[in-house]
């Protein structure tokens, strides 16, 4: 038989990919693990150097913890709520940006997503100067609907420009992976403790965000009626950018089955698994749930 130079192609392929699967299995495996943002943080990586580049990971997510929390004195959040109705506040480019981040989905979620404490009318931004104000003293900041995601992002996005292969970025509540490994990642039951709906595999650049009022009851505030929203028990969708993915979850527990599922339909690259006040299933075209 004669050997075509497409037979040469598609065996030298066949052979890298399996060189760098191969690779990812034995390759030494780095773990840390912190607690930021008001929640357990674990980063794990493979790769040359990996329980350094594991450390990184954290320290940039340690980074991003002083900046947005609102209840931290001095944090740039903090400020900002200082100084409402006063000035606006010069912020560093992850604040600018994750509130850039945040008002782009309040828009996109016709405002069910809302980092105002319901004044987004208030909220102006100054991409010039990167400065941020709030024109109404009684209006304030809150991204804990967006932070983590932020930062499980940001810590991504570093520890692949500083030479990690693969890894995960665990925040409990949202999750960040990268590299040519799958993830398995379980769903936990809203009613249910210890128990799981089932798992999802996320692949290279993934990103799952949960939220709910199973762990920290209903603290999801909707914007309009200024009430805890009550239409889900609780909210998964996986993506790819996770402070993005971060911020639906939010937002369609506001927002309900119904119009939470026809907003991921429309987006590319988005799948959502909604569990009603009743404890119903809903879940999109291409959302898969594998029994555990």
């Amino acid at each position: 038989m004669r050997i075509r130079p497409i037979h040469i192609l598609l065996f030298c392929l066949l052979l890298l990919i399996t060189a760098e699967l191969a690779y990812t299995c034995i390759m030494p495996v780095g773990e840390g693990s912190a607690y930021l943002m008001g929640t357990p943080v674990r980063v794990k990586v493979l790769g040359v150097n990996s329980p350094e580049l594991a450390q990184l990971g954290l320290e940039r997510i340690s980074q991003l913890d002083a900046l947005f929390s609102r209840f931290r004195t001095n944090s740039e959040v903090d400020l900002i709520n200082r100084f409402a109705g006063q000035v606006p506040v010069a912020v560093s480019p992850d604040t600018y940006a994750c509130i850039r981040q945040a008002a782009a989905v309040n828009q996109l979620t016709n405002g069910a997503f809302d980092i105002t404490l319901g004044k987004p009318w208030a909220l102006e931004l100054d991409d010039k100067s990167q400065k941020v104000f709030l024109r109404d003293k009684e209006a304030g900041l809150d991204l804990g609907g967006i932070g983590k995601g932020f930062a499980a992002e940001a810590a991504r996005c570093l520890l692949l420009k500083s030479g990690a292969k693969s890894g995960m970025i665990d925040m409990r509540s949202t999750i960040a992976v990268f590299g040519p490994r799958t993830w398995s990642v379980g769903i936990q039951h809203p009613r249910q403790k210890g128990k799981m709906l089932g798992s999802v595999t996320l692949m290279n650049g993934q990103s799952l965000a949960t939220s709910g009022d199973y762990e920290r009851g209903r603290h999801i505030i909707d914007p309009l009626t200024k009430q805890a929203a009550d239409l889900c028990q609780s909210v998964t969708v996986i993506g790819g950018n996770a402070a993005e993915t971060d911020a639906l979850a939010t937002a369609i527990c506001v927002m309900g089955p119904e119009q939470g599922l026809q907003l991921i339909e429309a987006l590319p690259n988005k799948e959502v698994l909604i569990i009603d006040e009743q404890g119903s299933m809903t879940w999109s075209s291409g959302f898969v749930l594998e029994q555990i």
